[in-house]
């Protein structure tokens, strides 16, 4: 099972609300893997005590659990946790690691921003079923970065097909979110009407024949209506441009009848 699969059903371990611990599991399955193929000593991690709501005996067992007893070191909390046998044989050295800690008295003291419940706690994307539909519908095929699991994080996000995806930004909120996300090849969506809703369309453009780049813009104009709750059948006028252009394009999609698009020059 790849990694990405195995990400996927993290929701059926424990409450299904703070999955921290199989998350922190898999990883340290993966590194431990990693570890034994290259010949390395150590695996070095970037956790801290208390995050996630994971004590030291929790990291603890979890390297017990993997087989890395002993042999995982976290120098942000290091103090914090029994010293190692690479730390007692003085291979490394104890006294440059911090005793960072995450807990409700203690704040975040590397600043990253977590999602919060209502109530307090901290909230897992993977534990979000909204998000996790659509990151399933993503694919196998899909790279998966930190851009695209920000755009998974809004609600009107919808694949297309051929590897493409939409993302529609309705109100001026979500659209300054949407905004700093555009890649270059990313294509900038919106129609001529007041209040126009704002959508990223991304697809391996390279791949697709013009055909079938239009049928992308065609299908992501008609998700885009969709959300916004556009009427259709009226004609209206599409405009896009990938990021990396300064030139306009138009486009006339009448949503009923779905014809054969066609590129209109400015």
């Amino acid at each position: 099972m790849t990694l990405k699969r195995r990400f996927l059903v993290l929701d059926r371990w424990g409450d299904g609300r703070l999955p921290c611990g199989p998350c922190r599991r898999l990883l340290l399955e993966r590194a431990g893997r990693l570890r034994r193929r290259l010949g390395a000593d150590l695996v070095v991690t970037g956790e801290i005590v208390g995050r996630g709501g994971l004590t030291a005996e929790d990291l603890g067992a979890l390297d017990r659990a993997v087989g890395l007893a002993g042999q995982v070191i976290r120098p942000l909390s290091a103090r914090r946790l029994p010293p190692t046998p690479a730390e007692e044989a003085g291979l490394v050295d104890r006294s440059r690691f911090l005793d960072l800690g995450a807990g409700p008295e203690e704040g975040n003291p590397l600043g990253a921003q977590e999602d919060q419940a209502p109530g307090g706690g901290r909230v897992c994307l993977l534990s979000d079923p909204d998000f996790l539909r659509r990151l399933r519908a993503l694919g196998e095929g899909t790279d998966l970065t930190e851009n695209h699991i920000e755009l998974l994080r809004f609600r009107h996000c919808y694949p297309l097909g051929r590897g493409a995806l939409v993302v529609v930004a309705l109100d001026p909120e979500e659209q300054e979110r949407l905004s700093p996300l555009f890649t270059p090849t990313d294509v900038r969506l919106y129609v001529q009407v007041p209040r126009s809703p704002l959508a990223l369309v991304r697809a391996p453009w390279a791949s697709l024949t013009p055909r079938e780049r239009l049928t992308v813009l065609q299908g992501a104009a008609e998700r885009m209506a969709q959300a916004a709750g556009l009427p259709g059948g009226a004609g209206w006028e599409l405009r896009f441009r990938f990021e990396w252009e300064r030139e306009t394009h138009r486009l006339r999609l009448p949503l009923e009848e779905a014809p054969a698009v066609t590129l209109i020059s400015p």
